[in-house]
């Protein structure tokens, strides 16, 4: 009777054990694909804003480690295998920057790239220290591999919450080689009787066919001679069995109400996922529809503009005396304002879209930099100003870069001091260093001027900041300069700092770096100032009777005929029927633009040059000119110093 009462127990408890373990397996399976899912979410946000949702990353990685205690860190790895960003950064900053691209796990990590499934690897000596399953999600949009959102994770804290009650048993997880990275009470397979023990699989990564293994067993090695002292221990043992069985019971059904608010939560995230993606498809058209505004409103603006601008240049060279030329001064001042303001707007949209580029010119900054003080002096001086320029060490070399927009930042820090200070004066100091081919520069731009208060120091280069604004705002501006400035040195991978004190001054600090040039840049061609184009012959196409009074007026002051048509249906026959030195091409008018009226004279004339004319400045404007077979395209307004730059590379010059 004893005997057959021990076999009934045993069999009860080995039943019991292989129950508590299929159970506890299948929570300990459930958890750590929960865990993993929120990366994955992470991946498809990425994937479905075309990587837009990067600018998230910070906040949704500290989410993830808030919320699921089993990670350790999140980071992102490029294509190329290289670590550029790890949340949290502290403690793991010797990871950043770290390339993986001869690590052991490069072969797994490819090999899932391909397959676009998640990769986790074995327990894994990190190289910050501790150990940690690493998780890689990867990442595709733009039609091909961007990287992978990689963890660090150690399931222990989510375990020990579902092993909290199971103090009788002894449990172990070890990975496919062995390694035991999960254990608690100490379990001793050899010691325990093979019957007691309770082992399962289950598969973990399937590509790799990786499979994590689990160990239940009891946790006191007595417990079948501590059964036999006493018959009332079976029936304390009996109870437990009704509690344990009872707690099963309950843990299953709490696990089942997980399963399901977690499939209830990605249907939200996949809500919530479509609804990103219609929003960054209304921000792609709204971001549209505002460039095209920007250049219609720019070509509106700039063909009135061309206009006033060249009556003006035309009437200052004219016989007008006494207070009539200093209106006209003053009209200039003003219309060239504003000409500098519809700049700033579209220098903006070109930064902001991602269309700006660097042109490699050869230039010498101490030669820009002289130019462009010479060009404020007289208003500095005008304001008992002094500018100074100081470089009394190397300043010399002549590098490659874009010279326009180098002079662009150097003159919107000089505007910016002139226009804030009244007393005393500016001093500029450029230092040069050369280094394996490349120059490095140093401004140090310092004026005596109002200063910056600190409150308002740390948003100096924001957009439409200004320093006194309001109804009794004394210095006048858009805001813009500064903010182009900054934009401009971060498009060179430079550095502008300032610092500042009220009363005092501001000083603003310019790093930049170009290649040296290996050749020296070609000497400028003589100036045309005082030559005339006497017997020259020029077409002008352009619908707008005004643009085409002014250039006409402008281009008599050298000494050129001008014709005029208004179509490019007439410029073709006109340039048929007649011998032209020159074309001024519009690009916008009715029956037939510039662009199509150029590629039909180059079907015919290949000699003749043609100068695109426009107020549209972007860069596709510009090149689709080029495509088409003119020469050369020039932005409205068109000034005397334009004319007289372009004009001696396809005109005859008489002095």
């Amino acid at each position: 009777m004893g005997n057959r009462s021990l076999k009934s127990q045993k069999a009860t408890y080995v039943n019991e054990i292989r129950t508590t373990g299929k159970l506890r397996a299948q929570e300990f399976f459930s958890s750590v694909k929960y865990n993993i899912k929120s990366l994955e979410n992470l991946k498809e946000r990425i994937e479905m804003t075309n990587g837009s949702h990067f600018q998230y990353w910070e906040q949704d990685a500290r989410l993830i480690l808030e919320q699921n205690p089993s990670f350790k860190f999140v980071e992102w790895v490029d294509s190329l295998m290289v670590i550029r960003v790890i949340t949290p950064l502290e403690g793991n900053e010797a990871a950043i920057n770290m390339d993986l691209s001869d690590h052991p796990r490069n072969t797994e990590w490819r090999k899932h790239m391909k397959d676009s499934s998640t990769n986790i690897s074995s327990w894994t000596s990190l190289y910050q220290g501790g150990s940690a399953f690493l998780v890689d999600v990867p990442v595709f949009f733009d039609g091909k591999f961007q990287g992978s959102i990689t963890a660090g994770m150690d399931f222990t804290n989510p375990f020990n919450e579902l092993t909290s009650s199971l103090d009788m048993y002894a449990i172990q997880v070890m990975d496919e080689k062995g390694a035991v990275f999960y254990s608690k009470n100490s379990p001793e397979k050899a010691a325990v009787p093979e019957e007691f023990v309770f082992t399962t699989t289950f598969m973990i990564d399937p590509l790799d066919q990786q499979e994590w293994t689990l160990s239940l067993m009891p946790s006191n090695l007595d417990f079948l001679a501590e059964r036999n002292k006493s018959t009332n221990m079976i029936f304390i043992f009996g109870i437990l069995v009704s509690i344990l069985a009872s707690s099963l019971i309950y843990f299953y059904q709490s696990s089942r109400k997980k399963n399901r608010r977690l499939i209830h939560a990605n249907d939200k995230l996949k809500e919530l996922n479509k609804s990103l993606e219609k929003e960054r498809q209304k921000a792609e058209k709204s971001s549209l529809a505002k460039t095209e505004f920007i250049s219609n409103m720019s070509h509106e603006i700039r063909t009135p503009l061309n206009a006033i601008i060249g009556f003006i240049e035309v009437l200052q060279l004219s016989n007008i005396q006494g207070s009539l030329q200093e209106y006209l001064s003053l009209m200039d001042i003003s219309s060239k304002k504003l000409l500098l303001l519809v700049n700033d707007i579209l220098e903006i949209d070109k930064i902001e879209s991602g269309k700006a580029t660097i042109r490699n010119d050869i230039f010498s900054p101490k030669e820009e930099l002289q130019n462009i003080i010479s060009i404020y002096r007289p208003s500095a001086e005008e304001k008992g100003l002094s500018i100074v320029l100081d470089t009394s060490g190397e300043c010399d070399h002549e590098v490659v870069g874009d010279v326009g927009k180098f002079g662009q930042i150097i003159t919107n820090i000089l505007r910016n001091s002139l226009k804030f200070t009244d007393k005393g004066g500016i001093v500029i100091e450029c230092h040069q260093k050369v280094r394996n081919d490349t120059v490095y520069m140093d401004f140090n731009m310092r004026d005596t001027g109002i200063g910056i208060p600190k409150n308002k120091l740390h948003s100096i280069f924001d957009r439409f900041t200004q320093i006194d604004k309001g109804k009794c705002k004394r210095h006048e501006g858009s805001g813009l300069g500064l903010y182009i400035t900054y934009k401009l040195v971060e498009l060179f991978e430079g550095k502008i700092t300032v610092e500042s004190e009220e009363n005092v001054g501001t000083e603003f600090h310019l790093s930049l770096h170009f290649p040296l040039s290996k050749t020296k840049k070609k000497k400028g061609v003589q100036s045309s100032e005082l030559l005339h184009y006497d017997g020259c012959q020029i077409l002008i196409v352009d619908d707008n009777r005004v643009n085409v009074k002014v250039l006409k007026m402008t281009l008599e002051k050298l000494g050129v005929n001008a014709d005029a048509v208004c179509n490019g249906l007439e410029a073709v026959e006109a340039i048929k029927n007649n011998s032209y030195d020159l074309v001024f091409m519009d690009v916008h008018m009715p029956s037939m633009d510039g662009f199509q009226a150029t590629k039909e004279i180059r079907k015919f004339n290949q000699e003749i040059g043609i100068i695109g004319l426009s107020a549209d400045v972007t860069k596709e404007a510009i090149d689709e000119a080029k495509g088409v077979g003119m020469n050369d395209y020039l932005t409205k307004p068109i000034s005397f110093s334009k004319l007289r730059t372009h004009l001696p590379t396809y005109l005859t010059k008489v002095s």
